[in-house]
């Protein structure tokens, strides 16, 4: 199997809604979970920063998307909204073609290493 083209990162994360309850109708357990407005806006700028290492690293070659499933129209579809919202893995949620790679934080030396050995067809 040869090594894609570009390889998709992509960031689920479900931020506690600014109102009562969370919008993912799982009750509002979000919140305590780092759930303040800022943490989401901090995640962005994290998802962000990721973006700009992985481009110097592998450019263009690398695809990274944040998705507030909160917020995203295509949230309540996505099974990551799913599984951010049963608890059983803490946001983010980082894909990394196409597969569930890590949970709780953007650990960057390890996402660069997963999307390298991805890019050289290990």
């Amino acid at each position: 199997m040869s090594p894609p083209d570009v390889v998709p990162v992509v960031i689920y994360d479900a931020p506690a809604a600014r109102s009562q309850g969370c919008a993912c109708g799982c009750g509002g357990h979000h919140q305590g979970e780092g759930g303040e407005p800022q943490a989401a806006v901090n995640l962005e700028i994290e998802a962000r920063a990721l973006a700009l290492t992985l481009e110097e690293a592998f450019p263009g070659r690398v695809k990274v998307e944040y998705i507030n499933v909160l917020k995203d129209p295509r949230g309540p579809a996505l099974p990551q909204t799913a599984l951010l919202c049963s608890l059983a893995y803490p946001a983010p949620l980082v894909y990394i073609n196409g597969q569930g790679r890590f949970a709780g934080a953007l650990p960057v030396e390890r996402i660069l290493e997963e999307v390298g050995k991805i890019l050289e067809g290990i």
